[in-house]
């Protein structure tokens, strides 16, 4: 999740050079009201947790990890992997997920379930050196029950700073891609591959923390963590979209989850100082789950979970299943498996 250390590491040092110590303190050390009606404990990752998925109708989990930590330090880090939890199991472990394939530094993930109920499960794999190696995107497919074999490779001049990703057929997806901070920008591209062709289908989006689709395939939702927002955009046969709404949220989204009542869960950054100081001195940051219910004329946001950073510090998503919140970081070495009451 570079974007959010940048974004939050350029603000930080604004305010040093304005001699705003003061001011920065108390923007990093903002009173958090907690809140989570439920209980939760850890399941123990080898890295971060950033993104998550859930095949819903096996109860399995896939989870992006790698020491996301050591990467924004400019640490060494091993390669990342993609591992599997099984929700049905008790108690809950992490295993890998893929067999063989490229060396991983992965990042969004995404499942697809064609017609015959074959999964496809879709990888960003950032380069080494993101400012001057490829972005690509790496397809596998399902051998046995949650195992994964490597499929295919894709790769666009388009895509330039993938941040997460939604397939929406066997070989087609949607990536939204975080700014470059450093390089002054504040909007960026969303991307369509259509299993044939890339095509820039927003230029105005401000920073593509997370994106997800409907159930149906025709109402696509977009994380603007520069904006505190969700764009709602209903989708064209040719896949190009059509914008509808924003949706304002006041908090800095990330991850976005559809749980099976159709309901957005998203994962945001309510103190970007905080989390920009967490990057630089190891300071906590604030965790925030909200879930979104656009079935009415207006949405209704309820915030589901709120943590100062003791539990489970700089959360980027949350994802649910039969009662359950599963909470990811972009740095805690960990999944957070909350029950909750209601």
């Amino acid at each position: 999740m570079i974007k959010k250390i940048l974004l939050g590491t350029v603000a930080v040092i604004g305010l040093i050079s304005l001699g705003g110590a003061a001011f920065l303190y108390s923007l990093v050390n903002q009173e958090v009201d907690e809140y989570f009606a439920g209980t939760c404990t850890d399941v123990p990752l080898p890295g971060s947790g950033e993104d998550t998925q859930i095949d819903r109708e096996r109860g399995l989990a896939f989870v992006s990890v790698i020491d996301r930590m050591a990467i924004a330090q400019g640490e060494p880090a091993d390669p990342g992997m993609i591992m599997r939890i099984d929700l049905n199991q008790d108690p809950l472990a992490a295993v890998p997920a893929l067999t063989g394939g490229p060396e991983l530094r992965p990042h969004g993930v995404s499942i697809f379930i064609d017609s015959n109920g074959r999964r496809h499960l879709f990888v960003i794999n950032h380069p080494a050196d993101r400012s001057s190696g490829d972005e690509r995107i790496e397809l596998y497919l399902e051998s046995t029950p949650g195992l994964y074999v490597h499929e295919e490779t894709f790769a666009s001049p388009l895509i330039t700073r993938a941040n997460d990703m939604v397939a929406v057929g066997p070989r087609s997806f949607y990536v939204a891609q975080d700014v470059d901070r450093t390089s002054g920008e504040t909007l960026t591209q969303l991307v369509y591959f259509d299993g044939a062709s890339y095509t820039s289908v927003a230029d105005d989006i401000q920073s593509g923390g997370g994106i997800n689709v409907s159930a149906d395939l025709q109402t696509l939702y977009i994380a603007e963590t520069g904006g505190e927002s969700i764009r709602v955009a209903e989708l064209n046969a040719d896949g190009t979209i059509a914008d509808a709404r924003s949706i304002s949220l006041g908090t800095a989204p990330d991850n976005i989850d559809i749980a099976a009542d159709g309901s957005l869960w998203v994962g945001a950054h309510s103190n970007t100082a905080a989390l920009a100081m967490h990057f630089i001195v190891g300071a906590q940051a604030p965790s925030q789950i909200l879930r979104l219910d656009l079935t009415g004329t207006e949405p209704v946001i309820e915030e589901i979970y709120m943590d100062a950073g003791d539990e489970i510090s700089a959360g980027s998503g949350g994802t649910t299943y039969e009662g359950r919140l599963f909470i990811g970081s972009i740095t805690a070495r960990k999944l957070l498996a909350c029950t909750m009451d209601t």
